[in-house]
């Protein structure tokens, strides 16, 4: 049964983007933000930085495909940044301690670097006609709030518990 967890929670977090987003389109206090939630990239972090890198290298390829797949028109986008991403929080936590703060200042880091590469592929292959200073301040600052809201809600549960699931499958 504990296997099926982690692909139960990875597949939420792939569902609850898109029911955020349907359930909160424009709130209205925002005045005109876009607020993206990048849930599953978090998780996938948190996965790469407390759990076994290449498991998660899989987990995040399969997900940046079925990303692309359900959510956009070009395949391959997400298919290479959330492995990128995986890899460069785990390769930074070898350099820092291991804390909530590390590992959020990490996920803030990588999710405004996947936030900025997704907003320069969309210029490059859409024609999209939004500042840089737009970006910044209507999607990038709001999205960064947002996913650091979700991170400091699930970090003592998730964290703990992919550590203790490490620890078990290293005994067996």
């Amino acid at each position: 049964m504990k296997r099926y967890v982690l692909p139960l929670i990875t597949i939420i977090c792939f569902y609850a983007e898109s029911l955020f987003v349907e359930f909160f389109p424009a709130l209205s206090f925002l005045d005109g933000k876009i607020v993206v939630p990048r849930f599953l990239l978090v998780v996938l972090i948190m996965m790469g930085i407390y759990y076994f890198r290449n498991v998660t290298l899989i987990y995040a390829a399969i997900f940046g495909l079925l990303f692309d797949i359900y959510f956009t028109g070009v395949i391959g986008a997400y298919l290479f940044i959330f492995p990128i991403a995986v890899y460069a929080a785990s390769k930074m936590m070898k350099v820092f301690q291991i804390n909530i703060l590390t590992s959020g200042l990490a996920i803030l880091i990588i999710v405004a670097l996947a936030e900025t590469l997704i907003y320069a592929l969309n210029i490059l292959l859409f024609d999209v006609k939004i500042t840089t200073t737009q970006f910044l301040y209507n999607r990038l600052i709001p999205t960064l709030i947002l996913n650091l809201i979700f991170y400091l809600l699930i970090f003592f549960p998730l964290s703990r518990w992919l550590q203790n699931r490490q620890k078990e499958l290293l005994s067996e």
